[in-house]
């Protein structure tokens, strides 16, 4: 029998996270965490590795995110202090516990429990972060008993404690005693320097003149540094202060005794304890992820496997920090805007060749996109609009820069070159790779040949990348394949200056001489290198420069017409309201003469009614013309459109809706109907009254008052 060919072993994991400067997203958590303990979390933060418990961490973000946007007041994480600095030495039996320890991890506990009650209350998306999490707050309960938050041992830690603590006050006011009695002596006075006792080496004694040390009977335990005075303790005072001190040191070998016991319960719970605290550390960082969305705007991603990528206004963290208010320095220190980033990878196109001047920003696109792409596969929000969309990757690599391996005896090339093959060993349609400055560094031509080999494999491995280069044939790659596209980096042809907007569709060019121009080389040699350049054609570039200039047009264009747009959205919505307000009115208008009509009826029945009734009990012709009359007011308000639609109304009550009653001009809830009596009976603040049901109207006033 064929032994099973073995399975090809899972592609590994890789992300470039130092040449796309994830720490720069580590600083941003950290800036927004609530305890010290969070920073541990935020340091060891890196792309999710299970696609499911991704999708439970942004969703925990997104439903806490709202929960602090709804104005709640956010995780309870107020006294949790770091206790790794000595926890796994005191469980790996290292450390020995002491008070103040079991004060600091009381408070930690404390915390975890609190986020843990908080958490279990909220949606099902943070229910599920707190899932699985041990209850301790039995434990926290015995610590309590045992310390105070400053690490003091209490009382209550023992019985034994207590009675001695006890014995202490005991002995403590008898020493006082005697210190007094010491002092009042005539003798002794006379020969004291200062008429206030002191302590030394824990043993209460008198401040004494060298010269009257015979005035004194008792130990002498030191001497102020000029010699002229004498620490004694009195000997009246001395059997008392044995006992204080027998006392305070039982107290010490009892406070021992407790702490050791609390060691030992705390080492049979270690795993609990140490769960704990981490969940502490990974609810700080949840914390800081939805501050970013609450307090900074960022979006929370949708991250799906087999997706594309599209980022709508994607900026970068690090620019948005450093920019002031009118956007960062450039060149000759003219301020820079952050230009939000359009860019989608994915069908049809996997590649983007990225074009343009230097200092047009090309790096900072590639920047963008592979650190944006990480934020959202470690569960961090996005400093880019609503509808971000990034694949489940495994992979990010990039060659971005130009650092020499210096330690490798390597030239700039050769560490590209380094670089890009590492990238080229995980092109997969899973794998984001970022290349700046493809070819560049070597001879143009062969730099132009070994790029365009690059970008073959790229695209036959559907692998989502961005390149950026100046190399012309490079530039028609995307012309020539499948799944590639062109971008450029937007340039004002008439200034001279970057526009920092990447636009795709088309190539662009480098503008080296005229940026070269502009930065401050010399004029002469500026022209003497477009002398050298010679006459070329220039249709391509002017076709790129008009494209360039109509797209930009037909996108400002595109900008005023939706801005009209949702002005007259915005003006159709308020007509909507100002016409749905006017027939509410009408409405109630009409409803309201009704019911004065009604009323009225009724006023004239009830006039009618006493002399009606005395006229229908009158015998022959006189009788039966009172009885018609009554008969005729009678349907008359049963035949009001208003009655009708009271008694539709009434009978489709059901208990606990509300109903208003015009009579007392306020609202009641419905506790019974009785359909046959027409009677409901209501309920208003404490009072419960039955009501008929010509007392009830089915409208409130739009103005009550």
């Amino acid at each position: 029998m064929l032994a099973p060919m073995p399975s090809d072993p899972p592609t590994p994991r890789s992300f470039d996270l130092a040449a796309l400067e994830f720490d720069v997203v580590r600083a941003l958590l950290v800036e927004r965490l609530s305890s010290p303990i969070g920073r541990t979390a935020v340091e060891q933060l890196e792309p999710f590795a299970d696609f499911a418990a991704l999708q439970e961490r942004l969703a925990a973000v997104q439903a806490l995110a709202l929960r602090l946007g709804d104005g709640g007041r956010g995780l309870p994480l107020s006294g949790a202090v770091e206790v790794r600095s000595w926890l796994p030495g005191f469980f790996a039996g290292e450390h020995v516990v002491q008070a103040r320890d079991l004060a600091d991890l009381k408070r930690l506990l404390r915390a975890a429990e609190h986020c843990r009650r908080w958490l279990l209350a909220q949606p099902e998306a943070l229910v599920r972060f707190a899932t699985g999490v041990a209850d301790l707050q039995a434990l926290v309960d015995e610590l309590d008993a045992l310390v105070d938050d400053r690490g003091e041992v209490l009382d209550s830690a023992s019985q034994r404690l207590r009675e001695i603590r006890r014995e202490i006050q005991q002995a403590r006011l008898a020493v006082d005693n005697a210190v007094q009695r010491a002092l009042q002596d005539p003798d002794i006075k006379r020969g004291l320097q200062s008429f206030e006792a002191a302590w030394r080496h824990g043993r209460p004694v008198l401040q004494v003149k060298s010269d009257s040390r015979f005035r004194v009977p008792g130990v002498l335990h030191d001497r102020s540094s000029s010699g002229a005075t004498l620490f004694i303790e009195p000997e009246i005072v001395v059997e008392m202060a044995n006992r204080l001190s027998d006392a305070q040191a039982a107290e010490n070998r009892e406070i021992n005794v407790v702490l050791a016991d609390a060691a030992r319960a705390l080492r049979r719970l270690e795993p609990e304890v140490l769960a704990a605290v981490e969940f502490v550390a990974r609810a700080d960082l949840l914390q800081a992820k939805a501050r970013l969305v609450h307090d900074d705007g960022f979006t929370v991603p949708a991250v799906e496997r087999d997706a594309a990528l599209r980022l709508h206004g994607a900026r970068h963290p690090l620019l948005m920090q450093k920019a002031p208010p009118g956007g960062g320095s450039g060149a000759a220190g003219k301020p820079v805007p952050v230009v939000p980033l359009d860019v989608a990878l994915g069908d049809p196109h996997h590649l983007l060749v990225v074009t343009g001047p230097n200092t047009g920003g090309k790096t900072v696109v590639l920047k963008t996109v592979g650190l944006l792409a990480l934020m959202a596969l470690a569960g961090v929000p996005l400093p880019a609009d609503e509808g971000a969309r990034v694949p489940f990757l495994g992979a990010v690599k990039a060659d971005i820069g130009d650092e020499q391996g210096i330690s490798q005896n390597l030239s700039t090339f050769s560490s590209h070159v380094q670089r890009i093959a590492r990238c080229l060993e995980r092109a997969a349609p899973d794998a984001l790779v970022l290349l700046d400055e493809l070819g560049a560094g070597t001879d143009p031509e062969e730099g132009s040949v070994l790029g365009y080999a690059v970008l073959e494999a790229l695209v036959r491995s559907r692998t989502f990348a961005v390149v950026t280069t100046h190399l012309g044939r490079l530039k028609e790659f995307a012309y020539q394949h499948k799944g590639a596209d062109n971008g450029s980096m937007a340039f004002d042809g008439k200034t001279l200056e970057p526009l920092y907007r990447l636009d795709v569709g088309i190539p662009g060019n480098s503008h080296a001489l005229d940026i070269a121009a502009r930065v401050g080389m010399p004029k002469q040699i500026v022209a003497r290198a477009r002398e050298l350049l010679g006459v070329r054609d220039p249709e391509l570039d002017n076709v790129i420069e008009q494209v360039q200039v109509a797209r930009r047009e037909a996108e400002a264009d595109r900008k005023r017409t939706a801005e009209r747009s949702r002005a007259v959205a915005d003006k159709q919505s308020e007509l909507e309201e100002r016409l749905a307000e006017a027939i509410r009115r009408e409405t109630w208008l009409q409803e309201e003469a009704d019911g004065v009509v009604e009323h009225e009826l009724r006023a004239a029945k009830a006039a009618l009614e006493e002399h009606v009734q005395a006229l229908a009990n009158a015998p022959g012709q006189h009788g039966e013309r009172a009885r018609s009359m009554k008969d005729a007011l009678d349907g008359l308000l049963k035949g009001a459109r208003v009655h009708r639609r009271r008694l539709q109304f009434c009978h489709a009550l059901k208990k606990g809706d509300q109903v208003f009653l015009p009579r007392w001009h306020r609202s009641a809830q419905v506790k019974k109907i009785d359909k046959v009596r027409e009677t409901l009976t209501v309920e208003y603040g404490r009072v419960t009254v039955q009501v008929p049901f010509e007392d009830v109207s089915w409208l409130v006033p739009l103005d009550p008052a």
